[in-house]
Parts: C-alpha cells; sequence; structure tokens
C-alpha cells in the first residue's frame, strides 16, 4: 500500500499566504498591544507612585489589568478572524455536501453557487460544470426514452390486447414513466 501524503506543502499558494500573513498580522498586533499595555501600565504606576523600585508584587499588581484586557482585545480578536475564515472555508464545503445531496436524490435543477470572496472556487467551478454536464447527458437520455415511449404507444393499438406483448407493453410504459420522473432537470 502506498502513502497517500500530499507530496506538495504550497497546494494553494494564494490561499495559504493570505492565511499566513492574517494571522501573523493578528499575532503580531496582539504581541504589540500586550507590550504597549503593560509599558504604559508600569510607566503610569511608577510615575503616581513617585518610586525608583518597585516589588514583584506591585509590579504584577500593576500589570495585571493591561494584560487581561489587552489578552481579551486579542482573543476576541483572533476568535472573528477564526469565525470569519472557517466560514469562507468551510461554507462553500457545506454547499457542495448540499448540492450532492440533492443530486443523490434526482435533482439537477439548482445550480451550485458561493460567493466570490469564498474558498474552493476552482472546486465549485469544477463540480457546477460536471452537474451540468450530466445535466446534459441524462436530459438526453430522458429525451430518448420518452421518443421510445411515444412510439411504444403508437404500436400499442395494433397489438391485440389480449396478448402477452400488449401487457408487457403497458408494463414497459409504466416503467419508462416511473423512471423519467424520478429526476428534476
Amino acid at each position: 500500500m502506498t502513502s497517500q501524503k500530499r507530496r506538495q506543502f504550497w497546494v494553494d499558494p494564494p490561499l495559504q499566504l493570505q492565511m499566513v500573513a492574517t494571522i501573523l498580522l493578528l499575532v503580531t498586533a496582539s504581541i504589540f498591544l500586550v507590550t504597549y499595555s503593560v509599558f504604559h501600565g508600569l510607566a503610569e504606576a511608577s510615575q503616581a507612585s513617585h518610586q525608583v523600585f518597585h516589588s514583584l508584587d506591585w509590579v504584577w499588581e500593576t500589570i495585571r489589568g493591561p494584560i487581561i484586557i489587552s489578552s481579551l482585545i486579542a482573543m476576541v480578536a483572533s476568535a472573528l478572524v477564526a469565525m470569519i475564515w472557517s466560514h469562507r472555508y468551510a461554507g462553500p464545503l457545506r454547499v457542495l455536501s448540499a448540492a450532492m445531496s440533492r443530486i443523490g436524490n434526482g435533482n439537477l435543477s439548482v445550480p451550485v453557487r458561493i460567493r466570490n470572496l469564498d474558498t474552493h472556487q476552482d472546486l465549485v467551478g469544477d463540480f457546477a460544470q460536471a452537474q451540468e454536464r450530466l445535466r446534459e447527458r441524462l436530459g438526453a437520455d430522458l429525451r430518448g426514452l420518452q421518443s421510445g415511449a411515444e412510439r411504444l404507444k403508437a404500436a400499442l393499438p395494433g397489438i391485440d390486447d389480449k396478448n402477452e406483448a400488449h401487457h408487457a407493453a403497458q408494463v414497459l410504459l409504466k416503467e419508462i414513466d416511473a423512471v423519467a420522473s424520478r429526476y428534476q432537470l
């Protein structure tokens, strides 16, 4: 059995670079926010106390508030960015999943669309093309079935209704109608 690992690290370089840049920017902004908050808090507290040297308890007490506030801001910002990215990334996959379910039920009438800013544009485009080709092929096959059914209906009056062929033709017509009614094109 051969390994199924992906051999190429940069699968979708523009998307991957955009995600990495966004996360790096967010982390850098968070570090600057925390650093600024700590130094600003210490400077203000030191000026207010008029002391040159401070105990570690005093320093901890002084910087605890700014660290907690800046950390909460960084966490909220990270959660928002993660939510936006996951929506842009997972949304198209949910759209494809719903489309596959519809196709599995014989409904080819609903085209697959996602927003221009969402990821997986190529995958969704390929899926939409495959769906359209399947709809065209199935439509042609159904038209052929219906044409054959019409010819069979036209030939039915010429067959004696007590004949076994007449009964078989009627069963075949019902089966053709059942097959044709399974699909929505």
